[in-house]
């Protein structure tokens, strides 16, 4: 939070627009999900009538499952929008201040500071911002508000089959929680420190490719620069082997929810006898 105020100092005039596009973001991520409720609603009017014609309602329902779709993707372009205008504003006064920092430092600071660390600073780390304003903002929105929306429709239609949805999702919530723990984010915080480094030197050994051309150099006379390229090589083969095995593990129970709930719906018609409305909300927490 701390992050984000400083950040709306940067914004200016457009500050409002940032919490507009995440309540923007999150109507448009639940008008997504109200259009799988129609889609039911189809399905269960062709189930009342047995297949025998058409329902009279399904073209209204058709209608509004097309619109709360459509309307989904322009409700989200938007939030989108402005989530951008917010965030290319903070991306150019954060250059300009840093710039107007930059002319004031004494010559000091750029004996202790390369500048290729200087031009990263100003120019990639605002950068990075972007994703974070323009992107993350606006999905976290629909991040909190969407599990909400979806506990409470399925728990609402089959609380049985609602249940068994909830045990891969905390299952896969527990392994990523197990992750990232302390060792992890010590972990996380090494990786990108040596990715950083790397890029820093990257950027100073380009700037001294004329240098090396004339000298007829090799790149170990970057002595700094083959070190950082060694030592991230070293952190990035660690990072693939920790994640290798969990994040299979993730992956496979994060999309596992079919094989829970096909045995639970055969349990729940095999028990009461009604095929019609076991497939009917079977068909639901599949989509």
């Amino acid at each position: 939070m701390n992050t984000l105020r400083k950040l709306q100092h940067y914004m200016g005039n457009r500050k409002a627009l940032l919490p507009l596009s995440m309540c923007i973001s999150a109507v448009s991520e639940v008008t997504g999900m109200l259009t799988y409720v129609f889609i039911w609603l189809i399905v269960k009017g062709f189930f009342d009538t047995h297949g025998n014609g058409i329902p009279a309602e399904t073209i209204p329902y058709a209608g509004w499952a097309a619109g709360l779709a459509v309307g989904s993707v322009v409700l989200y372009y938007l939030a989108l929008m402005c989530s951008h205008l917010a965030a290319f504003r903070v991306e150019s006064n954060l250059r300009k201040e840093a710039m107007r920092q930059i002319v004031r430092m004494p010559l000091g600071f750029f004996d202790l500071n390369t500048s290729g660390k200087i031009r990263k600073v100003i120019d990639d780390n605002a950068g990075i911002t972007h994703s974070f304003l323009a992107h993350q903002m606006p999905d976290l929105a629909g991040s909190v508000l969407v599990p909400l929306t979806a506990v409470i429709l399925i728990f609402t239609f089959d609380w049985k089959l609602g249940l068994v949805c909830i045990i891969p999702v905390a299952v896969a919530m527990f392994l990523m929680g197990h992750l990232m723990n302390t060792q992890g984010q010590a972990f996380m915080r090494a990786y990108m420190t040596s990715l950083e480094e790397m890029n820093t030197e990257a950027v100073e050994y380009v700037r001294g490719i004329p240098v090396i051309k004339v000298f007829q150099q090799t790149i170990y006379s970057f002595k700094n620069f083959h070190k950082s390229i060694m030592a991230y090589n070293q952190m990035a083969s660690s990072y693939t082997g920790l994640w290798e095995k969990p994040m299979s593990c993730y992956t496979i129970i994060i999309n596992s929810f079919v094989f829970f709930l096909a045995p639970t719906a055969i349990l729940i018609v095999s028990h009461d006898g009604d095929y019609a409305s076991a497939l009917l909300n079977f068909f639901l927490f599949v989509l």
